[in-house]
């Protein structure tokens, strides 16, 4: 579609003005000011400010061919999309407050591979070349005579781009069909594969490595009777059941510690002397009990298991 600075006017969007061929503004201070129609020359490219200032509006810049690959199957859809004939649909519009600039890095090649542009974490301003702006001899176009960003709330679209990142390595370096195939497995691949290459996937998603440290009880002179005796439990249960009743335990030593850090100690250590041990899962789990909190079990049940296995430990108080 044909687009000039009043199409995003009209959207109240923030308009800013960049000389002809270039990307970047040179009026000193535009972060500052809001630009009318008046204020471009003949020839100058658009640039949005995206953020708060443009209602939210932020840009999922796809800089490499993997991202614009993948996109479909990560990002939700959106009817604001444009490119440039060497990088077609390399831009998705959203509208989502309260999101924060990200760069996306490949550990290996240094490169960016996505950029989530938004508003700066300190409040800085960051803007978008949009239609028809011309950059590097190429011409942005829209994809549909309809602009009509999606919206979405800005967690939800910053998990959505850390997959796509994470599905952007597992289709360079491990697999083209598991990138293509989105899935939680998808952080084990890459871990399995180069830890060099996990690390970033894990800390783009807040989860901790499988090498990260475990959490420790704290000293026992600092536990109470109670914590006390939930490790006893954890230690004497036996930890030979399948994942249902491995999650029953778990929600019994969530409601038996009332949810407490060394509850989630305890149910660590009991699920540690598994060979299928995972930490991030037990984590997982631990997050989940928290969002639903389990009731209709409890301490009464990790005794009733450890006695079950010739144990006789302490109760909790």
């Amino acid at each position: 579609m044909s687009a000039t600075p009043d199409t995003y006017l009209g959207r109240n969007w923030q308009i800013v003005p960049v000389p002809a061929g270039v990307k970047r503004p040179i009026v000193k201070g535009w972060h500052n000011r809001k630009f009318g129609h008046g204020d471009f020359a003949k020839n100058d490219n658009v640039a949005i400010r995206v953020g708060r200032q443009s209602g939210g509006l932020v840009d999922a810049d796809l800089d490499c061919a993997e991202a614009i690959e993948l996109a479909p199957l990560y990002l939700p859809k959106t009817n604001a999309r444009f490119g440039r004939a060497s990088k077609p649909l390399s831009h998705w519009l959203y509208v989502a407050a309260g999101a924060t600039f990200e760069t996306f890095i490949d550990p290996i090649a240094n490169d960016t591979m996505l950029e989530l542009r938004a508003d700066g974490r300190d409040g800085g301003a960051h803007i978008t070349l949009v239609p028809p702006a011309v950059a590097n001899g190429e011409r942005r176009e829209w994809s549909s005579e309809t602009i009509e960003p999606t919206s979405v709330d800005h967690r939800k679209l910053r998990i959505c781009m850390a997959r796509l990142a994470i599905g952007c390595l597992t289709m360079r370096y491990v697999s083209e069909y598991a990138a293509r195939h989105p899935g939680p497995e998808l952080l084990n691949i890459l871990w399995e594969f180069d830890h060099e290459l996990g690390r970033p996937a894990y800390r783009w998603l807040g989860k901790p490595t499988p090498d990260a440290p475990r959490r420790a009880a704290k000293p026992r002179y600092q536990q109470s009777e109670r914590d006390i005796a939930l490790i006893e439990l954890a230690r004497a249960i036996p930890n030979n059941v399948d994942w249902h009743n491995w999650n029953t335990i778990g929600m019994a030593f969530f409601v038996a510690s009332e949810g407490s850090e060394e509850g989630f100690v305890a149910f660590d250590v009991f699920s540690a002397k598994s060979t299928k041990y995972n930490p991030n899962a037990v984590e997982e789990r631990w997050r989940n009990y928290r969002k639903s909190p389990p009731t209709r079990i409890g301490l009464g049940t990790l005794i009733h298991l450890a006695r079950m296995a010739g144990r006789k430990p302490a109760a909790a108080s």
